[in-house]
């Protein structure tokens, strides 16, 4: 049917030929030469593509053969296999082709597809980091992760958001981008969560990784979702050309290997039971990864034979440094065809499960292939956070994505917990998050291989973060007044006390700067000013005068008028509040304890003296925990 084909258009390509030598040099054109190519072009759904013919010559393969016409990379080559299938419809396997034979292949001239408002042009320059940019165009920080995953989507090039290069464009996405449709929307609204990522997202996640370096110039991965759409519907391959059902059958087994003209397929059963799968992909999705489980993936291999697995049986984690874990749950891939993909895809790690009983073995394995700057056991050596609060929290691993996690909030434990953890666990895991440490607690049954990430509730945002509390560095009537306020008790300011001798022999008015009455007693504040006698007299009239001297610190008028109110002051260091043990958490404070009596009796007030400034989420922290915090 070939010679049924109509040319759209035709490309002259003029070639200008020298002078023969010792010929007349006159002043006419020199002869040229025309030499015709016939394109052929196709348009399907908006989108114009183009086609010439090529005969293939010995030692070809499909992907010199594109590779030739403009480079490849893995996700343009996805593109233009579908295009050449949609061509060739007669050609049942595209990895088969011989010498001679006459194709139609994807030409390099293309027309742009017309920009739609989704992304926008940007130059990278000099200093420029994507995070600068994204701030000078002014998204909020909060937004930043959906703007730099979409950057990798657009830009297949770009494999590490913190390494661009000056003089390179880059297409940004704007608002338009993440518009959602209503069908989306009305899914989200009905489930709580945004739509499943639908196969053909799945085909351009797994496919955007570059070539690794050293693979044959005829090898790349390829994921697909399904066969080319065939029957009525199906677009037109060509103009006036019949368009034939592909012939290769989609494969009914976990993965298939062809290529060989002369062998079968071999084929291996799928796993029996894909043990803590759904923990295992919500734990990487949360981590900010791709866990790929819908499609095809498809990697030629240097031999000539394809490997086709079924993301469903063998799922692919994409991250986001470059590696990728091919998960084989129960150890199904034969050992040749595990070292065939390891050694031809370097980027490939495939992460045999069979054998791992509990939770924890699974992910140790996956997260030793990620690729992480750092994966650390945390139970022995676990992360502790603050110093006079300090808090202990042990955790399964410690991970660091990057050299710069510790400085850019981005460090994340993985921790194994209780199914319903106390409330004690919770407030820590909530202190965690708050000071930039993020924790992905998971539950773990052994019985039935199941698993889950442990939601830990939003803080009630009513009770707010308690107010610092400080106690004035100098002493006198400030540091009286801040201990009466915390203690709760009232105080009079400028009042008249009549006082006299004993036998009413004589009658004073004397004016102290504070009179208050704690522990069963009226006591008066004396900063110096009174005599010896007027004590002696306010003492023989029932008051106590109560020092409050220029030399004295706050910290001690507060201590000492805790006493004075009948509570206990006690030096602790690394006092445990709170944990301990096999609790998988530590609240360790360093500090004054002050044990304080209630009013009319109950639980005793329990807080603590501790010195500088405490962060937010440290009195945060201790509120949840039953315990007041004062600084001094």
């Amino acid at each position: 049917m070939r010679g049924a084909l109509i040319p759209r258009a035709v490309l002259a390509i003029c070639l200008l030929l020298p002078a023969q030598p010792g010929a007349a040099q006159e002043a006419e054109e020199r002869p040229r030469i025309f030499l015709e190519k016939k394109v052929y072009s196709d348009t399907v759904g908006g989108k114009r593509s183009f086609y010439e013919t090529h005969a293939v010559e010995k030692g070809d393969s499909l992907w010199k053969i594109l590779e030739a016409r403009r480079p490849l990379t893995p996700e343009r080559y996805s593109e233009r296999l579908k295009e050449f299938r949609r061509a060739n419809p007669e050609i049942a396997d595209p990895s088969r082709l011989f010498p001679g034979q006459e194709i139609l292949v994807p030409s390099g001239e293309r027309e742009e597809e017309p920009d739609d408002g989704r992304t926008i042009a940007h130059t990278v320059k000099k200093g420029d980091s994507l995070s600068r940019i994204l701030a000078s165009r002014g998204v909020p920080r909060n937004r930043w992760k959906d703007y730099l995953d979409a950057v990798r989507e657009i830009n297949p090039a770009v494999r590490d958001v913190n390494l661009i290069y000056a003089g390179k464009t880059l297409r940004l996405p704007t608002e338009a981008f993440f518009a959602e449709t209503p069908a989306s929307l009305a899914a989200a609204d009905r489930h709580g969560t945004p739509p499943e990522e639908s196969p053909s997202a799945a085909v351009s996640d797994a496919a955007s990784a570059p070539p690794p370096a050293g693979t044959p110039p005829d090898t790349a991965l390829l994921v697909r979702d399904a066969p080319p759409v065939t029957g009525p519907d199906a677009p037109a391959a060509k103009p006036q050309a019949e368009l034939l059902a592909p012939k290769t059958p989609a494969p009914e087994t976990s993965f298939l290997e062809t290529g060989k003209r002369e062998s079968k397929m071999k084929t291996a059963a799928a796993p029996a039971v894909s043990p803590y799968r759904g923990l295992l992909s919500d734990l990487f999705n949360a981590l900010g990864e791709k866990w790929i489980e819908k499609g095809t993936l498809f990697l030629p291999l240097p031999s000539g034979e394809d490997l086709v697995l079924l993301l469903s049986e063998y799922p692919l984690v994409r991250f986001q440094g470059g590696r990728e874990a091919l998960i084989d749950f129960r150890g199904g891939l034969p050992p040749a065809m595990r070292d065939a993909v390891t050694g031809t895809w370097k980027q490939i790690r495939v992460v045999s499960l069979d054998g791992a009983r509990r939770a924890g073995d699974m992910i140790e394995r996956i997260l030793r292939v990620s690729g992480y700057h750092s994966v650390k056991e945390g139970s022995s050596r676990p992360l502790v956070i603050g110093e006079t609060v300090s808090v202990v929290l042990p955790a399964n691993w410690i991970i660091q994505r990057t050299e710069e996690s510790l400085l850019s909030d981005d460090l994340v434990l993985v921790k194994e917990t209780p199914e319903k953890p106390s409330e004690e666990l919770i407030a820590v895991l909530r202190y965690a998050q708050r000071v930039g440490v993020r924790v992905l607690p998971y539950a773990d049954d052994p019985n039935a291989m199941e698993g889950f990430l442990v939601g830990v509730e939003e803080e009630d945002n009513a009770r707010g973060v308690p107010v610092a509390l400080s106690v004035p560095e100098e002493g006198g009537l400030p540091a009286v007044d801040f201990a009466l306020d915390f203690l709760g008790i009232s105080r009079k300011e400028g009042e008249r006390l009549r006082i006299g001798g004993k036998g009413g022999s004589f009658h004073l008015v004397v004016q102290p700067e504070r009179v208050f009455e704690v522990g069963g007693r009226k006591h008066v504040a004396d900063t110096g000013k009174m005599s010896d006698a007027i004590r002696s007299i306010l003492k023989d009239s029932g008051y106590s005068a109560f020092p409050v001297g220029k030399n004295d610190s706050g910290r001690e008028i507060f201590e000492r008028l805790v006493k004075t109110a009948g509570g206990a002051v006690g030096n602790r260091r690394e006092h445990l509040l709170a944990g301990g043990g096999n609790a998988g958490y530590a609240v360790l404070l360093t500090g004054s304890s002050l044990t304080l009596p209630r009013p009319g009796g109950g639980e005793a007030r329990k807080a603590f003296l501790v010195r500088g400034k405490a962060h937010s989420a440290t009195r945060a922290l201790l509120r949840d925990l039953g315990v007041e915090i004062v600084e001094w």
